[in-house]
Order: structure tokens, then C-alpha cells, then sequence
């Protein structure tokens, strides 16, 4: 992986444009990132520390506050009755606008500084660095709404940092057509994208159109969580390995799949805990313009604390991404089912390439997406008979091959509350 001056240029010019400095931020994260994992910690609570003392001292909501222990748990709904509560009076540069998918809800409108942009785009960009991204390299962004904003900045942000975008909302076979086309086209040398887009256009390469990727370098999966089928099925069709990288904006949260295929969480960007229902609460060590602490991100992890990886770096690491907290089953007895439920439930059987369950208060239905020539109900009906025994509905109906329902953002939501 050699960097040019070319492509070191364009980054130097992209944060003198925007005023970030994300070139600093990645520097240090190289530099920590083969630390031992009691140096990294020291650094991560030295850090939050210090922003406790600042939030303390400069906003309403963390006045008296004076340990870890004192802080309440942060949710999306407390944050939104008074976000001024949260903005520093101390801080004196500007503040960035921004907003949460809305993937869960209505989104969550917060702001953030150019430091820690700088943080959130120095640890996608390390991602990027162990599949084999330069600095300069021409990267495909394969995903949803958000990305696709046409203002002068924007266009400009994309154009001096060497990013082609490809929309994700429609994604049907005429549109995976062009974009390999074009990606061949553009010498694309790493894709960045949604794990199930990823995977609908590796199904569509493997099953309808063989074709090489000659510049392609690696596939960066990201948003979603990456299962070993799309894994294998996105490596088989491009040709490539894949890399898992995990984020929670908001909260600070990043992480990186290393060689050894283990995700590391950067700990001294953020403080971060498991509870005991395996959901991640996260403190943001870096923005110091508007404090989140103790957040609730609404992720279900599993981590390793005792892994020491093999690849030398001691960041710690992440043994499994479930998904979302908010990816819940309530049936009419108010008993809640986790999507990791029905993961397991269909893992087994090859002919399912995924699913979609969608409930209200009266009826859930089983939304599969199988290969054609499974596609008979009184194969799949003993799921049906298994979901039964653990939920309680007055309907239940499955559905193969049906059209997915369709977030805003253009990310496959495995668990949707019709009712919402």
C-alpha cells in the first residue's frame, strides 16, 4: 500500500477546505494502534475524564456531575426534549449540524465538531488502509439517500477525495448492470457499502453476469451487519476479501475488521460499556462541542475481552455484532422476540438468503427471500409452526419472494413494526 503525494495532497486540501484535520487524527490512530491494550485504556479514561470535567463545567444537563457513576444512561428521547442542554457554552468554534438515519424512528438531530469529523473519517479511512486503500485511490460508495446530496460541498467533498457514489434505493438489475459496468469503468480500487446491497449485487454477479474486478483492491461493509453468507457470497462474486466496519456516529463508536477477521472498537475515541442485556452505551471522547455520555446507541454487541489478536493491535475487540436493539418482535401478550432470534431460526437452511419480518398488534408475517426452486410454502411452513410456539398473533402468513419493505435511507431493516 503505497501513498502518493497526490493523493496525501487531496486529503491535506480537503481538511484546509472544511477545516478538519483528518490527516492528524489518522496519523495518531496508526501510531496507537499497536499499543498495549493498558495504554489505550489509560488514554481512554484520561480522555473521558477530562470531558466529564468540561461537560460539568459548561452545560446544563451535566451540572453536579462528577464521576461515571453519577451519569444516567443518554437516550435519543432525552436528547430531543432539550438539545441545548447539551451544547458547551465554553466551546468557541462552530458547530456541524447532523442527524441519525432514522432508522428507529423519527431522527435524532445532534451536532458535532470538526474534531471529531476528523476522528469519524480518520477510522473509516483506516478501514479502508487494511483492505488495501492509498491514499487517492478511487473508492465506491454503495449506499443509501444520505450520501447523495448535490450542494456545491458536498459534490466538491466527493470529487477531491476520489469517491464515486451509487444509489441503493432502488437497486434492481438494470441498475446493478450499469454500476459494475461503471465500476470497472472508473478503475475503482475499494467499494464501500451496505452489507445486504453488497450482497444483492454479488448475487446478481454470480447468478446472472461473470465479470472480473482487475483494479478492485477490497470491499469495505459497513451500516448493516455483515452475515458469513453475504461474506462469502460478496468475496465469491467480486473477487476480493471483504472487511467489516462498524460505526455509531453519534456516539463515537468505530471499529475495524483487521487481517485476522476480528473487529476492534477504538476505545480511545470512545468510552464504552456492555450492559447486562448486551447493549452498547458509549461516551464521545472527542466531541467537546456537544457531549453524549453514557449513550444509549441501541446496538447489541458481544465482546472479547480477554482476545488478544493475533495481528498486534490492542484495541479491543468485538467477538459479535448482533444489531439493533430497536430490532424487536412484540407479539399481543407483549412478549418481545430480538431479530438474533430469528437469525438462528433460518441460519441453517442455504435456501433462504434472507428475511423480513413485519408485525402489528394482530398479525406477523414471514417475509423470506428464497431460491426459485424452493419456492413452495409447505417447505418453509415448519418455521412458521416454530414462530408460533414462541409468539402470539391472531394472524400469521408467509410470504416468499415478496418485495421487501424499504427504509428511508435505503437499508434492509430485518424487523419492521407496521404499527409504528
Amino acid at each position: 500500500m503505497k501513498e502518493t503525494s497526490l493523493g496525501y495532497m487531496r486529503l491535506k486540501f480537503i481538511d484546509l477546505m472544511r477545516g478538519t484535520d483528518m490527516l492528524k487524527a489518522l496519523r495518531e490512530l496508526k501510531k496507537q494502534q499497536y499499543w498495549n491494550r493498558e495504554r489505550l485504556k489509560k488514554i481512554e479514561d484520561e480522555r473521558f475524564e477530562e470531558i466529564l470535567i468540561d461537560a460539568a463545567k459548561s452545560s446544563s444537563h451535566y451540572q453536579n456531575i462528577a464521576s461515571y457513576q453519577d451519569l444516567n444512561i443518554l437516550t435519543k428521547d432525552v436528547i430531543k426534549i432539550s438539545p441545548e442542554n447539551f451544547i458547551s457554552t465554553n466551546y468557541s468554534s462552530s458547530l456541524t449540524l447532523k442527524a441519525t438515519s432514522g432508522s428507529t424512528g423519527s431522527p435524532l438531530i445532534y451536532y458535532t465538531t470538526r474534531e471529531a469529523l476528523s476522528y469519524m473519517w480518520a477510522g473509516i479511512i483506516f478501514s479502508w488502509q487494511i483492505a488495501g486503500y492509498a491514499l487517492g485511490d478511487k473508492v465506491a460508495f454503495i449506499s443509501g439517500t444520505s450520501l447523495f446530496k448535490n450542494d456545491f460541498k458536498h459534490v466538491l467533498f466527493h470529487k477531491l477525495f476520489n469517491i464515486k457514489t451509487y444509489s441503493t434505493f432502488s437497486l434492481n438489475d438494470e441498475d446493478i448492470e450499469k454500476y459494475i459496468i461503471d465500476i470497472n469503468k472508473s478503475k475503482i480500487k475499494i467499494i464501500y457499502g451496505y452489507a445486504t446491497a453488497l450482497n444483492k449485487m454479488a448475487e446478481y454477479i454470480l447468478e446472472k453476469r461473470k465479470i472480473d474486478f482487475p483494479t478492485l483492491k477490497g470491499i469495505v461493509s459497513s451500516a448493516e451487519v455483515l452475515t458469513d453468507e453475504h461474506r462469502k457470497n460478496i468475496e465469491n462474486a467480486f473477487g476480493v476479501k471483504v472487511y467489516n466496519q462498524y460505526g455509531c456516529n453519534e456516539g463515537g463508536v468505530s471499529a475495524f475488521e483487521c487481517e485476522e477477521n476480528h473487529l476492534h472498537l477504538i476505545n480511545t475515541k470512545c468510552k464504552y460499556e456492555i450492559d447486562s442485556d448486551g447493549n452498547l452505551i458509549a461516551s464521545d471522547l472527542i466531541n467537546k462541542g456537544f457531549f453524549m455520555l453514557r449513550y444509549f446507541t441501541g446496538d447489541k454487541l458481544i465482546m472479547d475481552e480477554n482476545n488478544i489478536c493475533s495481528c498486534g493491535r490492542g484495541f479491543p475487540v468485538i467477538e459479535k455484532v448482533i444489531g439493533r436493539s430497536y430490532d424487536i418482535v412484540i407479539d399481543n401478550k407483549n412478549k418481545i422476540l430480538h431479530a438474533a432470534f430469528f437469525n438462528i431460526l433460518f441460519k441453517e437452511d442455504p435456501s433462504i438468503r434472507q428475511f423480513q419480518i413485519q408485525f402489528d398488534k394482530s398479525k406477523i408475517s414471514i417475509n423470506l427471500k428464497v431460491d426459485e426452486g424452493c419456492a413452495k410454502s409447505e417447505r418453509y411452513s415448519k418455521y412458521l409452526d416454530i414462530i408460533k410456539q414462541h409468539l402470539c398473533f391472531d394472524e400469521y402468513n408467509l410470504n416468499l419472494n415478496a418485495p421487501f419493505l424499504v427504509s428511508q435511507n435505503a437499508k434492509h431493516k430485518y424487523v419492521i413494526n407496521t404499527a409504528a
